[in-house]
């Protein structure tokens, strides 16, 4: 998905979104949720002037230098975490910022602050221990190459409708993408769309700690049918190489109709739907420095054996991440969304691609079990999803 880019000219988006004065009451106010309800997102500024936006900021460039490449893990220990890395290796977003490996423990703080629950309160209703924990990461600019995430939504369009790992290599086929089984997968889109908007039952931000235009997407396309030019957009090339109808539409580069850049200042944030087409697209040139962070009411306990994780939230099952909350109420909301997950069996299941590459150079990093000094021995012999 990523498309790492030379240019001699510095990239800007062809139209920006910024905040609108009329929706500075705080909260979920009947004009922020209709603006959401009708474009996709909303940009809020509950946190315009927040002590706690300097201090992140900070906090935020520090481990953004910290998990540049020629560091490996002298300054801080990432392979704690998960690190999205670009061309060269250059860190685009950061996961594992609780983790007390990463040493800057003030997200800790600011994700059980006062603020912050008080902010989740008004838009859910939900009291802090109420709350399951979900995830917490850092947007930021590789400093070496303009980089462009290909378009997408954050949900399954296609197919079962299931969510997916990042570790997984799905194999399905062309029906899977036929316009029929799409219509019905739709309507569910569109179902849930509404429940995000009357029920909340959670909220995610974007929190922006300095200047970000970063993140661009198609005002509107969460609420209705594609178009032609955006199925050619979404379609993966190996479904329209094995048949599935398509109209050729795009070249690759156009903006597309209803494109927007989401222009913050700090302190001001996104709410967005996922369901919009979107993209991230930072050049070196520009710092992005922004925070997504969110909590969701707890839904009670499951009767569902434990899955594995998601390679991206691996880390949070370190008990350690745990012990570094300071609240026992985020150890509850800790405890509840870790009885959901188990530690996979493989390098893909808890790392990426930077840290497995270490593990087989020799560095017994991670998780440090019998499965990394194993791996870490064997080097590139060690095969692709290679248990014990």
């Amino acid at each position: 998905m990523d498309n790492n880019q030379a240019s001699t000219e510095v990239y800007r988006a062809p139209a920006f979104a910024d905040f609108k004065p009329e929706l500075s009451a705080p909260g979920p106010t009947p004009e922020r949720l209709e603006h959401l309800r009708e474009h996709g997102f909303v940009i809020i500024n509950d946190f315009v002037g927040n002590p706690w936006i300097p201090i992140l900021r900070e906090a935020g460039r520090r481990v953004t230098q910290a998990c540049a490449p020629e560091n490996v893990y002298d300054v801080i220990d990432c392979s704690k975490g998960y690190v999205h890395r670009a061309g060269e290796n250059e860190p685009w977003a950061i996961r594992g910022l609780i983790h007390p490996a990463f040493k800057e423990p003030v997200f800790t703080e600011f994700y059980g602050s006062p603020d912050f629950t008080g902010f989740v309160e008004s838009w859910t209703g939900a009291k802090p221990e109420d709350l399951v924990m979900t995830n917490i990461l850092l947007w930021c600019n590789p400093r070496k190459k303009e980089n462009r995430l290909g378009w997408h939504r954050d949900t399954t369009w296609w197919g079962t409708g299931e969510s997916y790992f990042s570790q997984e290599s799905r194999q399905e086929g062309p029906e899977a993408y036929s316009e029929a089984v799409e219509r019905i997968r739709w309507k569910e889109i569109q179902e849930e769309n509404e429940k995000r908007i009357t029920e909340r039952n959670g909220v995610s931000m974007f929190l922006a700690l300095t200047d970000d235009e970063c993140h661009e997407l198609v005002q509107g396309s969460h609420s209705r049918w594609r178009t032609p030019l955006e199925h050619d957009v979404l379609l993966p090339q190996s479904m329209k190489d094995q048949g599935v109808p398509y109209t050729p539409s795009w070249n690759g580069t156009d903006p597309l109709p209803g494109q927007v850049a989401i222009r913050l200042k700090p302190g001001q944030a996104l709410i967005r739907n996922g369901v919009t087409i979107h993209t991230g697209h930072c050049v070196p040139e520009r710092e992005r420095n922004t925070l997504s962070i969110g909590w969701s009411k707890w839904g009670g306990p499951s009767d569902e054996e434990p899955a594995v994780s998601d390679a991206r939230f691996a880390w949070m099952l370190d008990p350690a991440v745990r012990d570094a909350l300071p609240h026992e109420w985020m150890k509850t909301a800790w405890d509840r969304w870790a009885a959901r997950y188990k530690l996979g069996e493989t390098l893909e299941d808890r790392y990426a691609g930077f840290d497995i590459q270490q593990i087989k150079s020799g560095k017994v990093v991670g998780w440090q079990t019998d499965l990394e000094r194993q791996a870490a021995a064997a080097g590139d012999k060690w095969e692709r999803y290679q248990k014990l």
